[in-house]
């Protein structure tokens, strides 16, 4: 059967939010995402490499959508979603059973509610728009930081190509800095590197500015580097990693279907 784009690596209603009379709006968040979505990809599209240590000229909005598209890819995931979920799950079970003992104490609650209680039968669901705004906020307080950081662009070795995933963005603690934070750090702070794959021969680095002076920012950011070989497996490899089921690629490779299954069901998350 034959399906229709929205219908493929989409799930029904994942953006639907309920107004304040309870009827279920559709379209508002979708709307905002489409916007967002066929502008950054027309910045993207845009982009040339200028040669490695020359800078690619970007606009003060161009870089605004592109922070923002770029966050919005690590809160948009389920991953986070559902850890907002959870949360909310967990602040519901810990109030029902401070209310079911409170109840208790004062022999107040019905036979009929504590039995069902004890045996689990009392079920809570969590619908997916509570994690709606969390996730607006997290993007928009995310796209500020990735805005600060030191932009640079790279392309793949001669030959070779960029993959890219259902959650494409990585992050990490560069290595200079690891003795100072650890290997482990949100993809928000301000030492963290991200890379996000913006087309199979554009790839985009967010590396940490708190330790430049405003002279070596100024030299340093929106400029532009080829890979080499090692480096460009590097990416895909991180790429990867930080997948939570797909991988995507322009051309088949044995050597990728390999690292896939190898490092399948190690997604990097982020925390709730």
């Amino acid at each position: 059967m034959t399906q229709g784009v929205r219908e493929i690596c989409s799930e029904h209603q994942y953006y639907a939010q309920k107004r304040v009379d309870g009827t279920i709006d559709h379209e508002s968040m979708e709307n905002a995402f489409h916007e967002i979505e066929d502008k950054a990809p027309r910045i993207i599209k845009k982009i040339l490499f200028p040669g490695t240590g020359k800078k690619v000229l970007l606009t003060d909005d161009e870089r605004v959508i592109l922070s923002f598209f770029a966050a919005i890819q690590l809160f948009r995931v389920p991953n986070f979603r559902e850890g907002i979920e959870e949360m909310y799950r967990k602040v519901v079970e810990i109030t029902l059973g401070h209310i079911v003992e409170k109840d208790k104490e004062e022999k107040t609650l019905p036979k009929e509610i504590e039995e069902l209680y004890e045996r689990g039968g009392i079920k809570i669901n969590i619908e997916q728009f509570v994690s709606l705004e969390p996730m607006i906020n997290m993007a928009t307080k995310g796209s500020a930081t990735l805005l600060a950081k030191e932009w640079h662009f790279a392309v793949p070795a001669k030959g070779m190509t960029f993959v890219t995933s259902d959650n494409p963005i990585y992050f990490q603690a560069p290595e200079e800095y690891r003795a100072e934070v650890g290997h482990y750090l949100g993809p928000m702070h301000p030492l963290a590197e991200v890379t996000l794959p913006l087309r199979k021969d554009l790839l985009l680095i967010l590396s940490p500015s708190a330790k430049r002076t405003p002279s070596q920012y100024r030299l340093l950011d929106c400029t532009s580097v080829q890979l080499d070989k090692a480096d460009t497996k590097n990416i895909n490899k991180r790429t990867t990693l930080s997948a939570a089921r797909y991988v995507y690629s322009s051309e088949r490779s044995e050597a990728l279907a390999r690292m896939v299954a190898k490092f399948k069901g190690t997604s990097q998350r982020v925390v709730v």
